[in-house]
C-alpha cells in the first residue's frame, strides 16, 4: 500500500486562495465580467441582420486573466510587470520561455462562443532543484486529480511537456510532445474525450523521475455535445506519437476506447504560414477527429511579413487567441494573449503579421442554439438535467473517485471493485 498522502495545513490553502482573491481583480483592472480591455465593434445593423455575408470584422477584443501557478513566484513576478512596469509583452515572452501561469477562459456569455465554453491556458516549469515546489505539493498536487464530467468533451492540446491520464472506465493512457520539444507544434499531442454520459478522469502532469525537470504547456478546450449526444458512451480520439497505455479491457473490466488517430495534420496554405489542423480541414488537410457537430480548431503559425486568409463559414462563431507575437485581424492589432470575437456574418478571415513572428489559435463553429445549464464539471441543457447528473455521480453511475497518490494497482483494484458491485446490484 501506498504511504498516505500528506493534507496541506488548512491555512496554507487559504493563504493561498486569499492571495488569488487578490491577485484576479487585480487582474481585471478596466475591465468587465471578468475581462480586461473589453472592445465592442459590432454595430446594431449587424446584430439585426447575422446572416448578412460581409468582411470579417472584430465583435470584441478581451484579455483574461492570467493566475500565479508552477511555479507561482513566476507568475507573480510577470504580474508585477504587467501591473506595476506596464510591460505586459515582456511578460508574456518570459512566461514562455519560463512558465508560471495559467490563463483560464471562462465564456460567461455562452451564446457568443457556442460550441465553445472554456479555453485554458497552460504554461508551466516543473524544475528538480527548485525547493519551493515540493512545499507548494501541500496547497496543490502537480496535475488535476479525479474529478467528474458529462455532457461535454474535453480537447486537451499538448505543445510541451505532457499528461498522464486515469479514469473511472480503467483506462491509464501518457501522452504529450517529446521531452525537448520548442513547442512549436511540430510534435504536438492531442487528447479528444468525450465526457459523454459521464465518468471521472485525472490528468497529472508528466514530470518524470524525482529529479528531473520539466516544461509544460498546453490548451485544454470544452466543446458542447449537442442534446441528442450527451449521452453517448465515453470514449477517447488521440493525435500525435502513441505512447504507453494501460487499459481495463485486458483486466476484464469496462474500457473507455480509445482510438489513435496519426499525428496532428498540418497544412501550409500560403508561404510563411502553417497550420496544424486540430480539428477542421484547412486546404483539402483534414483531421482525422470526429465531431459531433461542425467545428474547427487550428493553430496558425506565421512568419515575418506573411499572411492568410481563412474561409470562414458564414453563421459560424469564431474566437482567436494570440498565443505568440501580435497578429493583425480584420485590420486591427491583436496582441499577446488577447483574444478577439469575430462577427458570425462575417465571412473570410484575414491574419497578418509584419516583422515578429505570431501564432493565433482559431477555434471556430456552427452554433448549437441549445440551452445551457453549466454545473461546474457537467454541461446539460436544463436545472433537471443537472439534478438527474449529480444523482447519477452520487449513485456511482459515473464510476469510483480515488486518490492521485494511489498507484496503478490499487488504482485498477478501485476500479474493478466499484464495476464488480454495480454489476451484482443490478441483478
Amino acid at each position: 500500500m501506498a504511504a498516505p498522502a500528506l493534507k496541506p495545513p488548512k491555512i496554507l490553502k487559504r493563504w493561498y486562495l486569499a492571495f488569488l482573491a487578490l491577485a484576479v481583480p487585480s487582474c481585471f483592472v478596466g475591465g468587465i465580467n471578468g475581462s480586461v480591455g473589453v472592445r465592442t465593434n459590432l454595430s446594431a445593423e449587424d446584430q439585426r441582420h447575422p446572416t448578412r455575408t460581409q468582411r470579417a470584422s472584430i465583435e470584441s477584443v478581451v484579455k483574461h486573466p492570467r493566475l500565479p501557478v508552477w511555479p507561482a513566484w513566476f507568475g507573480i513576478v510577470y504580474i508585477l510587470m504587467d501591473l506595476i512596469l506596464g510591460k505586459p509583452a515582456i511578460a508574456a515572452k518570459l512566461e514562455d520561455r519560463f512558465g508560471g501561469r495559467v490563463c483560464p477562459m471562462i465564456f460567461r456569455n455562452t451564446e457568443s462562443t457556442d460550441p465553445f465554453l472554456l479555453v485554458a491556458h497552460h504554461r508551466h516549469s516543473f524544475f528538480a532543484f527548485d525547493p519551493f515546489r515540493y512545499l507548494f505539493r501541500f496547497l496543490l498536487p502537480e496535475g488535476f486529480p479525479a474529478h467528474p464530467h458529462r455532457g461535454f468533451e474535453t480537447v486537451t492540446y499538448v505543445l510541451r511537456g505532457g499528461l498522464v491520464h486515469r479514469d473511472s472506465m480503467g483506462v491509464k493512457k501518457s501522452y504529450g510532445a517529446p521531452k525537448e520539444s520548442p513547442g512549436d507544434g511540430e510534435d504536438a499531442a492531442v487528447q479528444w474525450m468525450t465526457a459523454g454520459r459521464g465518468l471521472l478522469h485525472e490528468e497529472m502532469w508528466r514530470t518524470g523521475d524525482t529529479w528531473d525537470s520539466s516544461d509544460q504547456e498546453l490548451f485544454q478546450i470544452w466543446v458542447n455535445l449537442p442534446k441528442r449526444h450527451k449521452m453517448v458512451d465515453p470514449h477517447m480520439q488521440m493525435l500525435g506519437v502513441p505512447s504507453s497505455n494501460l487499459s481495463a479491457n485486458q483486466l476484464g473490466t469496462l474500457p473507455t476506447e480509445v482510438h489513435e488517430r496519426g499525428p496532428v495534420p498540418v497544412a501550409q496554405p500560403s508561404k510563411g504560414v502553417t497550420v496544424r489542423v486540430v480539428a477542421g480541414e484547412v486546404d483539402e488537410v483534414s483531421s482525422p477527429i470526429e465531431t459531433y457537430s461542425d467545428l474547427a480548431i487550428l493553430h496558425v503559425s506565421l512568419e515575418p511579413g506573411s499572411s492568410w486568409t481563412w474561409p470562414k463559414p458564414v453563421g459560424w462563431t469564431c474566437l482567436l487567441y494570440t498565443r505568440r507575437g501580435e497578429a493583425m485581424v480584420a485590420d486591427e492589432k491583436l496582441p499577446v494573449h488577447h483574444t478577439a470575437t469575430l462577427t458570425r456574418s462575417s465571412s473570410d478571415v484575414t491574419i497578418s503579421v509584419d516583422s515578429e513572428k505570431a501564432e493565433v489559435l482559431i477555434l471556430s463553429g456552427a452554433p448549437l442554439q441549445e440551452p445551457i445549464a453549466m454545473g461546474a464539471n457537467i454541461i446539460m441543457n436544463s436545472n433537471q438535467e443537472l439534478a438527474e447528473a449529480n444523482g447519477d455521480l452520487r449513485a456511482g453511475y459515473f464510476g469510483p473517485s480515488w486518490e492521485h497518490t494511489e498507484d496503478d494497482t490499487e488504482w485498477m483494484r478501485t476500479i474493478q471493485e466499484h464495476w464488480r458491485y454495480m454489476a451484482q446490484s443490478f441483478k
